[in-house]
């Protein structure tokens, strides 16, 4: 188990995801062929990933004081992820969303997010900070993970922001507080113009002071911009080849292990790699973070060699 807890802010939804054979361009009626309801959002499975894997880690969010709180609250607690840091607002609604997810393991996302839910950031444990291995925010409270980051880089904690799509005036002004700037293809593809994935990766690492920028393109693996003394250096990293059955959380799955390689103190090629085989390990198994892997799980797949890698 890693020494120094992660803590990870971001946020905080309750999952209703249906299987279905097809997502349909219209209205109708569509009969699912599974059901599976559990606490999401992409800091909170980033944090059940890290847990899995053996890590300790809290989250640190903000959800409503309901029913639906609570079994969020439960939900957590069986996965050893501490919510302490979840503060439970009261007279508000947990955010929630329904997910249908097809038989090629795409997906369509409906969220809400009551109006209510406040960003305060005045509750939030700082001192806990000091003690941490590495903080992992989202870019879905910006006020928290602001505040968070700006304490962690002052105790020279690694900084990591999971950078998925979000305005781009907000990931331009989060992006220089972290370490560990990891973007979506598509938030990648709104900071720039260029055609192709490499090319605006070192562009947009070239704006940074970042230790790393990556990218994550799916089941085309991951780009890696390292900064070696001044230098920039740009990798490519392959993933397994595996057949998709629902490609929810994927992202978060890795960049929750992503961190816990970090705590670990994993050298980045072996932090992405393991990253992108949990992640490709979570698409084999419907239910969204239903099949973020086990430590003894990954470290067997990541042992079988480099004739799985595509």
């Amino acid at each position: 188990m890693s020494e120094k807890h992660i803590i990870c802010l971001g946020s905080a939804l309750w999952d209703t995801i249906f299987r279905v054979d097809h997502i349909p361009p219209h209205g109708g009626k569509v009969l699912p062929t599974i059901a599976v309801q559990g606490a999401s959002g992409m800091a909170t499975v980033a944090a059940v990933s890290i847990a899995r894997l053996g890590g300790r880690v809290s989250l640190w969010s903000r959800i409503g004081d309901d029913h639906t709180g609570q079994m969020f609250i439960e939900d957590l607690a069986r996965e050893g992820v501490s919510t302490a840091g979840v503060r439970q607002l009261p007279n508000v609604r947990t955010p929630f969303s329904t997910i249908l997810v097809d038989k090629h393991g795409e997906r369509l996302v409906v969220p809400y997010f009551d109006p209510a839910l406040d960003t305060d950031t005045g509750w939030l444990p700082l001192h806990e900070i000091a003690s941490a291995g590495a903080v992992l925010c989202d870019m879905r409270w910006l006020q928290g993970a602001e505040v968070l980051f700006s304490h962690a880089r002052r105790l020279s904690i690694p900084t990591i922001l999971d950078a998925d799509v979000a305005p781009v005036d907000d990931l331009r002004a989060m992006m220089p507080l972290a370490d560990h700037v990891l973007l979506s293809e598509p938030a990648l593809h709104s900071l720039s113009g260029a055609s192709s994935p490499e090319e605006a990766l070192v562009e947009v690492a070239s704006t940074l002071s970042a230790r790393v920028v990556g990218v994550t393109l799916g089941a085309r693996g991951s780009l890696i911009w390292q900064n070696d003394d001044g230098a920039g250096t740009l990798s490519r990293f392959p993933t397994i080849n595996i057949r998709a059955l629902d490609t929810l959380n994927a992202g978060d799955v890795w960049h929750g292990t992503y961190a816990y390689g970090i705590t670990r103190g994993w050298d980045l090629s072996r932090t992405v790699r393991a990253a992108s085989v949990a992640a490709a390990m979570k698409c084999e198994h419907f239910g969204g973070r239903a099949g973020a892997p086990r430590l003894p799980q990954l470290l067997e797949r990541l042992q079988l060699g480099a004739a799985e890698f595509v």
